[in-house]
């Protein structure tokens, strides 16, 4: 009977560390995509403005190279208006996010499905149903999951490796407890203070 827990749980964990590293992928997805629509943003109101600028001092002026740089300007912005008629960057960004919230979903019930297997809290069978639905859902989440660029992995595995992203220590989380649920109280309790 242990052995069936042993092995629920080695699947299980196999799966949570799929979806960590998928959901961080899928945030940094939508970073790279917002990131892109800030500066296209910026680009297309700077270019608006200052053709607006090149037009107006044509009507004190007919200097050649001021009617260039207008018109050069003038399709920078007729450029990065296109740009964000074709790709609408701000749905790319909510459709990332929503896979990621949707595969935070399936992470903490995989931790709660865990928790039950250490517990013991049903018959292996049990868990495993459990754990066949919830496959199921992150098939589901992974199917309606938009595509992600190399750059949004190397930026998650930084964010999991490096930064050590979705890893607290025991202080941090006794910092987010009242002090009746931290793991430090209960040492000073054990202590007798």
């Amino acid at each position: 009977m242990e052995e069936k827990y042993c092995k629920l749980e080695s699947s299980v964990r196999d799966t949570l560390g799929g979806v960590v590293w998928s959901h961080k992928i899928q945030e940094k997805q939508a970073d790279i995509y917002a990131k892109h629509f800030k500066v296209m943003e910026t680009a297309k109101i700077l270019s608006a403005s200052i053709t607006s600028v090149g037009i107006v001092s044509l009507i004190f002026t007919d200097q050649l190279l001021i009617k260039l740089i207008s018109a050069l300007i003038s399709f920078v912005s007729v450029f990065v208006s296109a740009l964000f008629k074709s790709f609408n960057l701000q749905t790319m960004v909510g459709q990332h996010k929503a896979a990621a919230n949707n595969l935070l979903a399936v992470r903490d019930d995989l931790k709660l499905l865990i928790l039950q297997i250490k517990l013991q809290k049903s018959d292996p069978n049990a868990l495993y149903d459990r754990y066949e639905k919830i496959v199921h859902q992150l098939d589901k989440v992974y199917a309606d999951a938009p595509n992600t660029t190399d750059k949004a992995v190397a930026l998650a595995r930084k964010a999991l490796n490096i930064t050590k992203d979705n890893t607290f220590t025991d202080g941090e989380i006794d910092g987010f407890l009242p002090v009746g649920l931290r793991k430090a109280r209960k040492d000073v309790i054990s202590k007798g203070l």
